[in-house]
């Protein structure tokens, strides 16, 4: 972490999009529109440690000189009007708290800086939650603090609304104007920005920060047209699944040397070669899949580029739940049902017709036309007591690890990478012939069920082997296809 005592100040953003300025006539620190607000206020560091976080003061930018600000519940002004009677009041004295994504928040005085919609900041709220979420211009600002770990236990007196947190995806728009140099590189991943997908797309956003990276999703359903030329120069790189990388090459102009194109099933790697023929694997900055056995479907399709393989992980610690004591409910944590090419590849109703002939009760966790949020996956797992998945094909398969960190009765077709996790521990594997599945997955349920004991000590096999999903043991894998230099063929 740099020495603040040679530290930049800080120019700071709301998380939605605004910029904080003094207001010279008012005396106020208000935030306002990025384009036309002053650029005059600075949040200034104090060279005096104040572990495990920093601490220092937000002022008005004099061009040479700051005059510094004192933060009260009902506004911010400039410390030398704040006092009354033409005498000067105290300037405040700011925690930064450095939180997960680039995100930081301020507090003093047991409660947090807040962007009031008005226009207003206040240091008013006794819970960081949205408006007390900043950006901020200087990478030392938001770097991870000395714990190695964000700071959603309790400091102090400070509460932190965790889940709210992580609902807050920061838009690309929003970290361009903050316009933070990290030391490592900056991504923008262009792809789904919901479910398994959006889980891992911030679970990357979070991991890669902590070592140095910025990474940001771009949401691929809606046109970005009009303002991508800012977000291009930007950005070092884009990160993209392969049915991502057509509209990036095509609508968007950006070379394929800029492009880091992942693997997330064998049907985006037919799609792709497809509509752009082998040939185009070459011209990408590196070329990445999930799992080895999208490696080996990438050359049986006739990509001479061997992949990198970059695997999914999970947040143990997050997933992690205390084991039921006997099974009485299944639950399904995917698409019931997904055609690609004519070919139904996740047999939801097979799942729920094994659950049925075990005489237990089957839930779902969502679908594709009402999704949950994946932040609310972990409360799902919590409610069942086993996870089924029969699909017949899977780029990794990232519910059947998450169900085992929850410490769930895990039982899946041997497809993506459950093979591996199955054999460390992580689960039983079903047949993949459907009338098998059925048969063995519903007399698998009926043992568990009727032999409580067998269950928990099964489930608690599965929590530990799960352990090892922990994103600690793949973020190296990303690292390692970001940093990756260019190669062609062979």
């Amino acid at each position: 972490m740099n020495d603040l005592a040679t530290a930049r100040p800080a120019r700071l953003i709301t998380a939605f999009g605004t910029a904080l300025y003094f207001d010279v006539a008012s005396g106020e620190l208000r935030h306002g529109p990025i384009e036309s607000s002053p650029r005059n206020a600075v949040f200034v560091g104090d060279p005096s440690p104040f572990a495990p976080y920093h601490r220092g003061h937000l002022a008005h930018d004099l061009g040479g000189s700051f005059e510094l600000i004192a933060c009260r519940a009902d506004r911010c002004e400039a410390a030398s009007r704040a006092g009354g009677d033409n005498a000067a009041a105290q300037p405040t004295a700011l925690q930064l708290i450095p939180l997960e994504r680039g995100l930081i928040a301020f507090a003093a005085n047991g409660a947090f800086l807040s962007a009031i919609p008005d226009g207003q900041l206040r240091l008013c709220a006794p819970v960081c939650s949205t408006w007390e979420l900043f950006l901020a211009s200087e990478a030392w600002c938001s770097e991870p603090t000395v714990t190695g770990d964000e700071s959603f236990a309790k400091v102090g007196r400070l509460n932190f609304d965790k889940q709210r947190i992580q609902y807050n995806s920061v838009h690309p728009l929003t970290r361009v104007a903050a316009s933070t140099q990290p030391r490592a590189k900056k991504i923008l991943i262009y792809g789904y920005s919901k479910w398994s997908h959006g889980r891992v797309y911030y679970d990357l956003s979070k991991y890669l920060h902590r070592r140095g990276y910025i990474v940001d999703t771009l949401d691929w359903r809606v046109s970005h047209a009009e303002y991508f030329s800012k977000l291009a120069k930007y950005y070092d790189f884009f990160m993209t699944s392969l049915d991502g990388a057509p509209s990036l090459l095509d609508d968007y102009a950006v070379s394929g040397d800029r492009i880091i194109a992942v693997s997330h099933g064998e049907f985006d790697i037919r799609m792709l070669v497809e509509q752009k023929g082998v040939e185009i694997f070459d011209k990408f900055a590196s070329y990445g899949v999930l799992s080895e056995f999208l490696f080996c479907a990438s050359l049986t399709r006739g990509v001479p580029r061997p992949p990198m393989v970059a695997s999914l992980g999970i947040d143990y610690s997050e997933f992690y739940s205390d084991i039921s004591e006997r099974l009485v409910q299944v639950g399904y944590a995917g698409s019931m049902s997904l055609k690609t090419y004519g070919i139904e590849l996740k047999r939801g109703e097979l799942a729920e017709a094994a659950a049925q002939e075990a005489g237990l009760p089957f839930r779902v966790a969502g679908s594709m036309a009402n999704q949950i949020r994946f932040q609310d996956m972990p409360g799902f797992y919590r409610e069942v007591d086993a996870v089924l998945s029969a699909s017949i094909s899977e780029g990794a398969g990232l519910p059947t690890m998450e169900a085992a960190a929850a410490g769930r009765l895990v039982i899946a077709t041997p497809v993506g990478h459950f093979s591996r996790k199955a054999y460390e521990g992580g689960g039983i594997i079903a047949p993949v012939e459907a009338e098998k599945f059925k048969a063995f997955t519903g007399a698998t349920l009926r043992y568990y069920k009727d032999n409580p004991a067998a269950y928990r000590d099964k489930c608690r096999i599965i929590q530990e082997a799960a352990r090892k999903f922990d994103w600690q043991y793949s973020i190296g894998e990303w690292i390692e296809l970001i940093e990756a230099p260019r190669r062609g063929p062979g």
